[in-house]
């Protein structure tokens, strides 16, 4: 499991999970990721997400969850809304979460910026 928003880590409570996936993405272990390891890790999560190995996910390998949240996710990534999701749109859509989760924009996240974002977006889906 690793830092990906809308999978296992982001969606279980408590600091813990993502703690550890922010540690198993943080290849050179300096305590930020920057947006090289960042987006090697969402390559690499989306290879392991796409079980059948046609280079896109559906929505059955994009989330065990298929509550609301989880639907509506997949169809804010599938930007071109042919109801799979390309590792481009993956990359495309965690670019803009790791500059949303940038708060002090020093161009690498911690923990701590990660845990911020993730409760803000808890927060906001929570209020819809």
């Amino acid at each position: 499991m690793a830092v990906v928003f809308g999978t296992v880590a982001a969606q279980q409570s408590g600091e813990g999970p993502v703690r550890k996936a922010f540690a198993a993405a943080d290849a050179n272990a300096d305590g930020a990721m920057d947006v090289n390891e960042f987006v090697a890790n969402t390559i690499y999560l989306f290879k392991e997400m796409d079980k059948d190995r046609d280079g896109y996910l559906s929505m059955q390998e994009w989330s065990i969850d298929k509550s609301g949240d989880a639907v509506n996710r997949f169809l804010l990534v599938d930007r071109n809304g042919d109801g799979r999701i390309s590792i481009g749109e993956a990359v495309a859509d965690k670019m803009i979460q790791f500059f949303e989760a940038d708060s002090n924009r020093d161009g690498v996240i911690t923990v701590d910026e990660l845990l911020r974002y993730e409760r803000g977006v808890r927060t906001a889906s929570a209020g819809k």
